[in-house]
């Protein structure tokens, strides 16, 4: 569903960058993609995936704080990290 969803808005992005259908096609597009992007739906998923980020970025940042800490420890207790 997420690679669908991916190339769904990739083609849209590329069709948008690339058209040559001239400057009235691209405001009709750009009309049509804000009302997409004000859709209560759209609202939703985008609150939904900022707070997968937050989770993934929490998540990641606990994860470097242990292994500074665990390396800490081994430079200050002058033990051989590799063993």
């Amino acid at each position: 569903m997420r690679f669908r969803l991916g190339m769904i808005i990739g083609g849209g992005i590329g069709y948008v960058l690339g058209a040559r259908a001239g400057r009235q096609r691209y405001e009709q597009i750009a009309s049509r993609w804000e009302q997409i992007r004000s859709h209560p739906a759209a609202e939703e998923l985008t609150g939904q995936a900022t707070n997968v980020v937050d989770a993934g970025r929490k998540a990641v940042s606990s994860g470097l704080r242990q292994g500074s800490d665990k390396l800490r420890d081994v430079a200050d207790n002058g033990a051989d990290p590799t063993t």
